[in-house]
């Protein structure tokens, strides 16, 4: 009896996992569309400005976190939610530049 318990709660979270799966594959289309939005404002802003935008690359470094976050848990390689229902990504610098001392 126990066991069909276990196999039944195993079963209502594969659902709700399958859900958040769902909401997190439309998430993972919608940053798509803003990568692509990105990709076409900073090749404007190379083109007028001969720079692109400090605080767009910013957020586009944090958005690929994102959708890293995204892949991950869409092929359960996580049981971490992404945001909204952990906290936003943000940047690591890859080589911290030493403390001054």
């Amino acid at each position: 009896m126990e066991q069909q318990t276990n196999a039944k709660r195993n079963y209502k979270d594969d659902l709700i996992r399958g859900a958040f799966m769902i909401l997190f594959f439309v998430a993972a289309r919608f940053v798509g569309v803003l990568v692509a939005l990105i990709t076409l404002f900073q090749f404007l802003c190379v083109l007028i400005a001969s720079k692109p935008n400090d605080n767009v690359k910013h957020f586009g470094k944090n958005l690929s976190l994102y959708a890293a976050e995204i892949i991950q848990f869409l092929s359960y390689n996580t049981d971490r939610k992404p945001w909204p229902y952990s906290k936003w990504p943000e940047e690591i610098p890859l080589n911290p530049e030493p403390a001054v001392e």
